[in-house]
This record gives structure tokens, C-alpha cells and sequence, in this order.
């Protein structure tokens, strides 16, 4: 899986997003995870910056630049953490600063915790 969208977004509504994430039977296919987690993840940025649901928030750019600060990323990792179980830390927005990267991260934690 890599943190550059090849395929576009599926059209989920935030929960049903959410719903694919913490549903075990979606594992199977983990474009379909990362998809859910794009859409999850665009969802909380845009609550987070206050936008509404027409403005772009590009999923191949840094973070701080669609104006995500550590403060806000700290919020987002606590909501996926408590929606998901996957664990997002400020220093994984560091790291792998798009949501594309955020969202890679999220479904490999998934899949390695239902793995174990």
C-alpha cells in the first residue's frame, strides 16, 4: 500500500466510513479500509479547520499546510484512536505528513491488530 491515491475516493459519507473501518469482515479488502480512512480523515480535518463540505482538502498534500497544526493533530489521533482503536500520533503526522500517509497508517495498525 503506498501513501499516494492511485484509485479516486469511494463516495462514503463520514459514517459509513467509519463503519468499514471498525467492521472485521472489510479487512479483506484494504483499499476499501484506506478509502474509508481518506474519507474518515478528510471528515476530521475538515471539522477541525472549520470547513464546509464544499471546500477541496487535498489528500497528497502536508498536513500543515491544509492548516493542521500539533494541537489539531493531536485531536484527530485522539477521535481515530477512540472510533478505531488505530493508534495516529503527532509524530506519525510528522512523518507521513498527507492524509494519504495518515490514512496507510491507520489501516496497517488495523490489520495488524486484528492479525494478533
Amino acid at each position: 500500500m503506498t501513501d499516494d491515491l492511485t484509485s479516486p475516493l469511494p463516495v462514503l459519507a463520514p459514517d459509513a466510513a467509519l463503519g468499514i473501518l471498525t467492521d472485521r469482515e472489510a479487512e479483506a479488502d484494504p483499499e476499501l479500509m484506506r478509502g474509508a480512512a481518506l474519507v474518515h480523515l478528510t471528515a476530521l480535518v475538515r471539522q477541525g479547520l472549520e470547513l464546509d463540505d464544499t471546500e477541496d482538502v487535498p489528500t497528497d498534500v502536508p498536513v500543515d499546510q491544509l492548516g493542521v497544526d500539533s494541537l489539531l493533530a493531536l485531536e484527530i489521533g485522539d477521535h481515530v484512536f477512540d472510533a478505531t482503536g488505530a493508534v495516529l500520533t503527532v509524530e506519525d503526522v510528522a512523518q507521513r505528513p498527507t492524509l494519504g500517509g495518515l490514512a496507510a497508517l491507520i489501516v496497517a495498525d488495523l490489520r495488524r491488530q486484528r492479525a494478533s
